[in-house]
């Protein structure tokens, strides 16, 4: 018997252990839907399955390169649901929806950036930036963590990573926030204007005046030939801000929460400080900040842990799900901070295989700081509400997330 499609609830998206547990036993691929797109996509909950689906060649996210496919994908069906401007779809999906050659082309020019000899000379900068916002909540004595440090902190050091000038870095955050947060069609095509505008003015800037930032290193690195298209400059920038504005910012808040929820580790990670690189790989695994992968298509008719998966259909990853697979972690719902390995990654927070986080090292140096920062050095930090009292707001496809975490320090 055919099963029909599961509808990905907030329930369901939000609850790794109850919800996404009925569909790993269900079977490996379970069909559903995702918000604003009637097309089912077969969904993938399990660790093993998903690691093996990214290295698959036989799976391609340009929907395009699948022979005798037309029209948009999964991706570009969603963005249009949300009612953000199709004139700009190009710069919102590129880059994670290329392949090959196209993908390694593009991002061989941005990972220079983020080499870990550049993310460790960044840790000043981000130390600054956290300290600065840290000293305004104290004197204070109370605030919104989400908005008033985690989201700064994450969109500030995007500004400085870009090249944007410091005195032009107000106006790009606002522009930020406005695409990220306003639920107003007008407001976020205002943002994504603003943005866009921006950084065709930094591009022609950078042109004759280059400095040691990633849109200098776009212009000036390689020949002529070989050098990203205005556009690919500019969808480069979005990519960034997606993946380095949202994700760190309720990374880094919901690691707090998921602390101040286990005080008996959160001692232990303030009584052994060096802890606290594999805790953010624990707390990663546990609250990963992106819940769904990016959506995959079959190349032909083939057969995928088990399950056949016709030519063109495509297949989709619940990384929060994996990284609760009881099959791979023994509790998986419990904090564990010894959990995390000596060396290396033992969850997919960040994706696996080519298009693996480009940001991610930078996401970790942002929360390594700030929460030494904010609970390793400090026992004051408290939360302003009754636990239950947290806003929690939906957004499709990515289940429920903290409106605002108001706290005491």
């Amino acid at each position: 018997m055919v099963r029909p499609p599961v509808d990905l609830t907030p329930e369901l998206v939000n609850d790794p252990i109850r919800g996404y547990a009925g569909l790993r036993e269900t079977a490996p691929l379970v069909s559903v839907t995702l918000p604003g797109v009637e097309t089912p996509t077969w969904l993938l909950t399990r660790y093993d399955d998903m690691k093996k689906v990214y290295n698959d060649h036989r799976f391609v996210r340009d929907r395009s390169k699948v022979p005798g496919m037309e029209g948009p994908g999964i991706e570009v069906r969603m963005v249009e649901a949300y009612g953000l401007p199709v004139e700009y779809l190009e710069y919102l999906t590129s880059l994670v929806l290329l392949d090959g050659k196209d993908h390694s082309r593009l991002r061989s020019k941005v990972i220079r950036t983020f080499t870990a000899r550049r993310v460790r000379e960044l840790r000043p900068d981000v130390e600054r930036i956290a300290d600065d916002l840290l000293k305004r909540l104290i004197e204070n004595g109370e605030g919104d963590l989400l908005h008033d440090f985690c989201y700064p902190l994450a969109s500030t050091s995007i500004c400085e990573l870009i090249g944007v000038d410091a005195e032009d870095q107000p106006r790009m955050c606002a522009w930020i926030r406005q695409y990220a947060f306003d639920g107003d069609s007008a407001g976020i095509k205002a943002g994504i204007e603003g943005v866009v505008g921006y950084t065709k003015e930094l591009i022609e800037r950078r042109r004759v005046e280059p400095a040691g930032d990633l849109i200098s290193g776009l212009l000036w690195d390689g020949e002529d030939e070989d050098l990203p298209t205005d556009k690919e400059m500019i969808s480069l920038v979005f990519v960034l801000i997606n993946t380095g504005h949202h994700p760190p910012a309720h990374f880094i808040a919901n690691a707090v929460l998921t602390l101040l929820d286990n005080p008996a580790e959160l001692v232990r990670l303030r009584a052994a400080p060096e802890l606290l690189s594999g805790a953010i790989h624990e707390l990663l695994r546990v609250i990963s900040p992106v819940s769904i992968g990016a959506s995959m298509y079959a190349t032909e008719d083939l057969e995928f842990a088990g399950c056949p998966v016709k030519r063109g259909e495509s297949v989709t990853s619940a990384i929060l799900a994996a990284n609760h697979d009881p099959g791979e972690f023994g509790c998986p719902e419990r904090l564990d901070l010894s959990r995390a390995p000596k060396r290396g990654e033992n969850h997919v927070a960040f994706g696996y295989g080519a298009h693996y986080c480009l940001g991610a090292g930078l996401a970790k140096l942002q929360a390594d700081i700030a929460l030494d920062r904010l609970v390793v050095q400090r026992e004051d930090l408290r939360l302003a509400v009754g636990r239950d009292e947290l806003e929690q707001a939906h957004w499709p496809g990515e289940g429920n997330h903290l409106v605002r975490l108001p706290v005491r320090i």
